[in-house]
């Protein structure tokens, strides 16, 4: 036993244990706590974060249901608050972090007004970004140009892309279909990947569909769901929503979670697509990540999500699907069940996973016939845009080379025979003759 004395002196030393933490505690006790982010989640989530910079980087941004609110979302090394500042406006956000050393963040700007040029910066309040400005998107406006790009990543040809994109003053707005940083399960990517196009994330916001690349080795959908966000809860990234921008209804689904009719994802896209007003956004455009229709031999048609849910999108008049997965360019003509459709009586779909990742080359010999054009061994992106005064969707695939690869429109009622046939000057010698094939398909009315 212990004698008196022994056991006071053992009362006043703390364990080593204890010792080696008292730096750590000390720091905790110091620091800001942030906002919504426990000590037993840095402790047990994100360690490397209870010290480092405050200095937000990351930043991007991300468009709500509400056209007046905009959500801002960025990382910083240390754990810290959030806080954005607009317009003459601030407003504290939610701090979080999951298995990874850095802290995020996010916050809301509210009552925006359409149209509107909006100046804002991030931080803590002690530490502040540079101020960046972006314009918020008018619901109602006549003219709505995006960027769609899927299967992205940092190879050369993605780093180009970006440039690209970055360089292209007038867009709105990018989407991806899925395939987005293939970090892999090294989260460092990630963090690259948003550095590199942070540039043009915080003047337009990138919103995104899942792909089977964002289910990462051991912690699934976890970076991503920490990383986006599309409802402005912490944490909790939805896999399918949908935005209505000006002239489009457009539906982010998800190819990697359930979407047959038992599912709450298939439930969903009902309810979504039947409560669509045409004589507001005439044209409905659904992005997601794997296609229903690939003649590309890596991976081809996803017959599955085909028989899942093509009687719902026909049902719905859907216009256009925007899939990657298969590394190349594929317009098809209109189709349902492999069969090609008339002008306007089925959606076109795309592939377009060629903004970086490395080309798939063998394609299905002989092209099916719903194929209306296909390349391989290039990469690049797709311009959309809607003109409310034509009531058109003209969608350009255009290539790092500085060419245009393939170009088709689709109307809101059927065009004249004339403007149906017709082509832009400057085109390879087999495009009118693919223009003459699947430009102008729309529903008829």
């Amino acid at each position: 036993m212990l004698d008196s004395e022994a056991r006071l002196e053992r009362q006043r030393t703390p364990p080593v244990a204890v010792r080696a933490l008292a730096p750590l505690l000390v720091l905790l006790l110091l620091a800001p706590i942030a906002s919504a982010q426990s000590l037993t989640e840095a402790f047990q989530e994100c360690p490397g974060t209870l010290t480092g910079s405050t200095m937000p980087e990351q930043i991007h941004l991300q468009t709500t249901e509400n056209p007046a609110d905009m959500v801002v979302v960025w990382a910083t090394d240390g754990r810290t608050d959030g806080e954005v500042e607009w317009n003459g406006q601030n407003a504290m956000g939610e701090s979080y972090c999951y298995n990874h050393d850095m802290a995020f963040h996010m916050a809301t700007m509210t009552g925006l007004e359409p149209g509107q040029e909006v100046t804002y910066r991030v931080g803590d309040g002690s530490t502040w970004s540079e101020e960046m400005t972006f314009t918020t998107i008018d619901p109602n406006a006549n003219r709505f140009e995006w960027i769609a790009i899927a299967d992205h990543g940092m190879s050369d040809e993605g780093l180009q892309v970006s440039d690209a994109i970055l360089a292209d003053t007038t867009a709105q707005m990018v989407t991806i279909s899925g395939d987005i940083s293939y970090a892999n399960g090294d989260q460092s990517m990630w963090d690259d990947y948003f550095d590199v196009n942070e540039p043009s994330m915080t003047t337009i916001p990138w919103m995104t569909a899942v792909g089977n690349h964002e289910n990462e080795p051991g912690i699934e959908f976890e970076a991503y769901d920490h990383r986006f966000d599309a409802d402005g809860a912490k944490e909790v990234e939805p896999h399918w929503y949908s935005r209505n921008l000006p002239g489009v209804h457009m539906v982010f689904m998800s190819t990697e979670h359930g979407y047959d009719a038992a599912s709450a994802q298939f439930a969903w896209l009902e309810a979504d697509l039947a409560a669509v007003d045409r004589k507001v956004t005439p044209f409905v455009v659904i992005i997601g990540h794997k296609p229903m229709y690939s003649s590309n031999s890596y991976h081809g048609s996803e017959v599955a999500l085909r028989d899942a849910l093509e009687a719902l999108y026909i049902e719905n008049e859907v216009d256009l699907v925007i899939a990657g997965h298969d590394h190349f360019y594929e317009r098809t003509t209109p189709v349902v069940a492999e069969a090609v459709q008339g002008a306007g009586e089925a959606p076109v779909h795309l592939v377009i996973g060629i903004a970086g990742r490395s080309a798939y080359e063998d394609l299905d010999e002989p092209a099916p016939v719903w194929s209306a054009f296909r390349e391989n061994s290039t990469y690049g992106w797709t311009r959309i845009i809607y003109d409310g005064d034509a009531s058109t969707l003209t969608v350009t695939h255009h290539r790092i080379d500085g060419t245009i690869g393939d170009q088709f429109t689709l109307y809101e009622s059927q065009p004249p025979e004339k403007e149906a046939k017709g082509f832009l000057p400057g085109f390879d010698p087999i495009l009118p003759i693919l223009a003459m094939f699947g430009a102008a398909v729309r529903r008829l009315r």
